[in-house]
């Protein structure tokens, strides 16, 4: 029976996973995974790498994460002006920028969501407010902080010379950064509680531990009875 269990859990984890990897697919590539303001271009593709982290979690958000950088370098290749730029600077540098900060945002959101769940006992919704909080700050901490060691590194640069670097930089630490963070918390936070409510199968390790201990103690007061009237017997 534990076999069963088992495999059916690792099948719906593969498929949501495929659900929300065909998801961040579709925002990478068409309008409504990007806002774009001027040079800068607020993302909405933390909101199913955060869903994925929390739900299935860490490795399925450090593969949807990963994929969430590949886009980004995709985009970064095929049209947006400040990719390009990166990319006539180093292209080596651009592509560890776009994947290796959304793979650690997604990967550290799953880790981080599973120690909320045990500081927050009890509960279901905060650790997923938080978690798509998590998601959303990761996101803009690690690539911000990526683009700038990059732009230390090439300020010299001459295709550095038509940008204001510095204004695109506060401009996402702030405009962005808030705009991701609602978006994050909100949609990530309400999807996943009803996944997680609603979807058989898709409970977290802290949902299943309180399941465990009520019961035991179904199992133990079951048992009481039989043991007392066993001792009034004797």
């Amino acid at each position: 029976m534990k076999t069963r269990t088992l495999n059916q859990k690792q099948l719906q984890d593969l498929t949501l996973t495929a659900v929300l990897a065909a998801l961040v697919l579709l925002l990478g590539f068409t309008p409504l995974g990007y806002l774009r303001v001027g040079a800068i271009s607020i993302t909405f593709l933390t909101i199913p790498v955060a869903i994925g982290a929390m739900v299935v979690g860490p490795s399925a958000g450090l593969f949807l994460g990963t994929l969430f950088g590949v886009t980004s370098l995709i985009q970064a290749i095929t049209g947006d002006p400040v990719g390009q730029t990166l990319l006539g600077v180093n292209p080596f540098l651009t592509g560890c920028l776009c994947i290796i900060p959304r793979a650690l945002m997604g990967y550290l959101t799953g880790v981080l969501f599973k120690l909320y769940r045990k500081w927050i006992k009890g509960e279901q919704v905060f650790p997923m407010i938080a978690g798509g909080a998590t998601a959303s700050l990761l996101n803009t901490i690690f690539f911000i902080g990526g683009f700038i060691g990059f732009y230390l590194i090439y300020r010299n640069h001459p295709d550095f010379a038509n940008y204001s670097v510095w204004a695109i930089i506060i401009s996402a630490l702030t405009l962005n950064a808030l705009i991701e963070l609602a978006t994050g918390i909100v949609v990530s936070a309400a999807i996943s509680r009803a996944l997680v409510q609603f979807l058989p199968g898709s409970r977290t390790r802290a949902v299943e531990r309180d399941e465990w201990y009520a019961e035991t103690a179904e199992e133990k007061a079951a048992t009481e009875p039989q043991e007392n009237g066993e001792e009034k017997n004797d």
